[in-house]
């Protein structure tokens, strides 16, 4: 630098005029060198994507697949996070979230796509050998309900009567055994029909019911550098999807 920045003798060391002027500068490069290589650090750790009882069914591999080879380096790292309606975000075991009901409070979030509402019967319901079913139909069963994350809640039969008797369960698989053992009918989307067959089960399309959205959601203030590159990803994915 042709600069003397330290000046010393056999008592003391101290700055010259032209390292205290320099000093400011240099702790910024350290600054910058430090977040540098923390960048780095977490480019290369993985990205976890949680879900509940669905991911995005045949699209969750090609998807994951894609992003990964126009991210060289980027590990996306799947879980199952069943006990939370979040999928993971609520305790950060997840920077982004497969969601099936809008989410409150500093959650960013778009639709993905939409997926048929299907009911779940047991073999031996009246209706299992029919190729349809509508809400009017199946409002007077009782209802099996995943009370932490399900979607096929009481409120989608509008028109049931009070005291309808419900069936709490916990998790996808508590649920399957529930209708199957006749213990009552449940709600869901179509992809849980293909990715949880149970040969107890009947799954028939409701044709009467809304679609259900089926949503990526991530934390506002996630620090995961791949979080919007994923994001991103997966809008171009949904879009090229839409007219399929």
């Amino acid at each position: 630098m042709g600069q003397r920045l330290v000046e010393r003798n056999r008592h003391v060391i101290r700055l010259s005029d032209a390292g205290e002027h320099f000093l400011p500068y240099a702790h910024r490069a350290v600054a910058a060198a430090a977040e540098a290589f923390d960048e780095a650090r977490a480019m290369r750790l993985p990205l976890r994507v949680g879900f509940t009882w669905n991911a995005l069914g045949k699209d969750t591999g090609p998807l994951v697949n894609r992003f990964e080879a126009e991210h060289p380096g980027a590990i996306v790292h799947l879980r199952r996070c069943d006990d939370d309606p979040l999928a993971g975000l609520t305790d950060g075991r997840s920077h982004l979230a497969i969601l099936r009901s809008a989410p409150d409070g500093d959650i960013d979030f778009f639709r993905f796509r939409d997926e048929q509402r299907v009911v779940a019967l047991p073999l031996s319901h009246p209706l299992a050998g029919s190729g349809t079913a509508s809400l009017a139909q199946t409002k007077d069963d009782p209802l099996v309900v995943n009370v932490i994350s399900g979607s096929g809640t009481p409120c989608l039969w509008a028109t049931a009567a009070p005291g309808r008797p419900v069936v709490e369960v916990n998790n996808v698989d508590e649920w399957l055994e529930a209708i199957a053992a006749g213990r009552g009918i449940g709600a869901s989307t179509s992809s849980t029909a293909t990715l949880h067959p149970h040969p107890g089960v009947v799954y028939l399309p409701l044709a009467d019911a809304a679609p259900v959205s089926v949503l990526i959601a991530w934390r506002s203030l996630d620090s995961h550098p791949h979080t919007a590159h994923f994001v991103a990803a997966a809008k171009r994915w949904s879009r090229s999807r839409a007219h399929e």
